[in-house]
């Protein structure tokens, strides 16, 4: 009897662990941040997209083009933000999951939001798909910066990238 119940407690405390390991890998905040709060800084909240949220109705779409990449080349893709956006969605596409590109962020005053990686929601899948929400107010006003790199790659690699502003 005493093996059925430990059994029993150690799935009880699995399934309230798994939560708390989840949220922490759900979000992730600019690299910045560092457990500080400074009042006149904004931070953003990053998060995979959550497909069939899209309100394309409501966004302005910044930028869609095909590129190509290659090993090790950067491509940087420069966004004009215009006043009052909520949050961004951020979409580079590249569909061969024997390649791989990242992504990094950063704001028009220049802060690094974050480096994203195609496994970033919690799947290999040829894209990086993301949400990025401020953590007041509304998203940065001016030219962002978002930094294409082929991480791995053979030959030439074409991918689509948009963001659109909502």
């Amino acid at each position: 009897m005493k093996t059925w119940d430990v059994f029993v407690l150690c799935i009880i405390v699995g399934l309230i662990a798994l939560p708390m390991v989840s949220a922490k890998e759900e979000y992730a905040v600019n690299s910045s941040v560092k457990g500080t709060f400074v009042p006149d800084q904004k931070y953003y909240i990053v998060r995979p997209w959550i497909e069939n949220s899209s309100n394309v109705e409501n966004s302005v779409l910044s930028m869609r083009s095909i590129w190509y990449i290659s090993q090790e080349q950067t491509i940087t893709h420069k966004i004009n933000v215009v006043s009052g956006v909520d949050y961004l969605e951020v979409y580079l596409d590249w569909g061969d999951t024997s390649d791989s590109l990242r992504l990094q962020i950063y704001t028009p005053s220049g802060n690094n939001v974050g480096t994203y990686h195609d496994d970033f929601d919690g799947s290999i899948n040829g894209m990086i798909h993301l949400r990025i929400d401020p953590s007041q107010g509304h998203v940065e006003e001016g030219t962002w910066k978002f930094k294409a790199y082929g991480e791995s790659v053979s030959g030439t690699e074409d991918y689509t990238f948009n963001v659109y502003q909502y």
